[in-house]
């Protein structure tokens, strides 16, 4: 697996999570993990308790953002509101989204897009254990922050492009049309007609490429009358579904399913049952 610190992506972080990791794996005392009790702060949680895991690190969490005045903390915070920062002695390390030059185009042209606490808690994970099998079983889940983020959903994204290939590019996820998610859940998206997907799924191995095209055009024909999904988001949806190695279900899906946990109980608790999910399976 690529080291994320090293992308270019990362690089306005990098050394503030590399020295946060060496912090982390020399603590004594348990850290406490705080985050706001939502699907953002949750996906976050969950992979740097599963990296504290892994290597044996002692740690407590807290479903708030309250600073505790003494022992060391790590505070997740979903949107920009802070910046990305760490004092020691002892540790204090904020994570918080942040807007960063996602690609250069062929013009040379700057494509700034969101670096998610997601993303930056995920590249701090794979520093502190970058073989931990709980940590490496959540990896096709470093680009979910950037999927739940609203930038999809105005323009293209070329940090979610970006790590969709890198991780397509490593083995950690496929990336397949609709048709060949074995387990879709669409029920977000009333212009998908359930029926109408079974039916291209159940012959889509028969159909050549002129004709897959023109079934998902079909497909989503009446989603282009709505003012959403976007254009970016749509193209994810039915032609970008991401796998993971053994899910039976696609990232999307399974952010979608998640969201009953919220409807079924409180935030606290909705966000603890997700956590502990995603550690113990990797999936939803």
């Amino acid at each position: 697996m690529r080291l994320l610190v090293d992308e270019i992506q990362f690089s306005v972080v990098s050394d503030v999570l590399v020295t946060a990791s060496s912090e982390i794996n020399r603590l004594k005392d348990p850290v406490l993990l705080l985050c706001e009790p939502t699907i953002l702060g949750s996906l976050s949680m969950s992979v740097i308790e599963s990296s504290l895991i892994d290597n044996g690190i002692s740690y407590r969490r807290k479903f708030n953002t309250k600073e505790p005045k003494n022992g060391p903390w790590i505070k997740i915070i979903d949107d920009d509101s802070s910046k990305t920062e760490i004092l020691t002695n002892p540790l204090r390390l904020t994570i918080s989204s942040l807007v960063v030059e996602g690609l250069t185009g062929h013009k040379g042209d700057s494509r700034k897009g969101p670096l998610t606490s997601v993303a930056q808690c995920h590249a701090l994970a794979q520093i502190i254990s970058p073989h931990g099998p709980r940590t490496r079983k959540l990896r096709p889940w470093l680009i979910s922050g950037n999927w739940i983020n609203s930038a999809l959903d105005h323009t293209y994204d070329p940090l979610y492009s970006a790590f969709r290939d890198l991780l397509s590019d490593e083995g950690s996820i496929r990336v397949v049309p609709l048709p060949e998610v074995p387990e879709p859940d669409v029920s977000d998206y009333e212009w998908i007609d359930i029926d109408a997907l079974n039916a291209i799924s159940s012959r889509w191995v028969t159909l050549d490429m002129e004709g897959r095209a023109r079934a998902l055009s079909h497909l989503i024909r009446s989603s282009l009358i709505r003012s959403s999904p976007s254009t970016s988001r749509l193209e994810e949806i039915v032609w970008h579904c991401v796998m993971g190695n053994g899910w039976s279900t696609d990232l999307a899906s399974q952010i979608s399913s998640a969201k009953k946990y919220w409807e079924d109980d409180n935030p606290s608790i909705a966000s603890s049952k997700f956590v502990d999910k995603l550690i113990r399976d990797g999936q939803i």
